[in-house]
């Protein structure tokens, strides 16, 4: 009776994980297209000839594993981290659009950007993205546990200019 016990939690803990995994998979697919639908939009308000986002999904996959007891804590779900994390570049990508269609002279600078890169801050606590630039690369590091709105990271992108 104890084997039977003992094999059910483990079949059960196997199968948590492995549905937790998929949840993963299907959050960071819809943040994928999301983030794909906002790169167009960034081409036509900026007119970048050439621009890729790349999100670092094993980076935010590695805090999360990380930082599992504080998830535990917040009862908060690894797909939400790869959800918030893919609201949170479509925000990003948003700001930038937005700032090519109010002001020419940043249009003319972020015209220039071929490439954007999300990582994941390493601390679950941290909610505050942050932002760099390197040449024509707009790297974020990007915090967690809240959605953001183009709006938040508007004075952040200009400020790099």
């Amino acid at each position: 009776m104890k084997q039977k016990i003992l094999a059910g939690l483990i079949i059960a803990v196997f199968s948590s994980s492995a549905y937790a995994s998929i949840k993963d998979k299907k959050a960071i697919r819809a943040a994928d297209a999301s983030i794909a639908e906002e790169v167009a939009k960034v081409k036509a308000s900026c007119g970048n000839a050439k621009l890729d986002v790349i999100v670092d999904w094993d980076d935010f996959k590695k805090m999360a594993a990380a930082n599992e007891a504080k998830l535990a804590d917040d009862r908060y779900q690894s797909q939400w981290i790869m959800s918030h994390a893919g609201q949170r570049t479509v925000a990003v990508l948003e700001a930038v659009s937005e700032i090519c269609k109010d002001d020419a002279d940043y249009k003319e600078e972020l015209a220039l950007l071929t490439k954007v890169t999300v990582s994941a801050k390493q601390d679950f606590k941290d909610s505050k993205s942050e932002f760099s630039l390197d040449d024509t690369v707009l790297k974020v590091k990007s915090g967690h546990k809240m959605t953001r709105r183009a709006s938040d990271f508007t004075k952040s992108i200009k400020e790099l200019y």
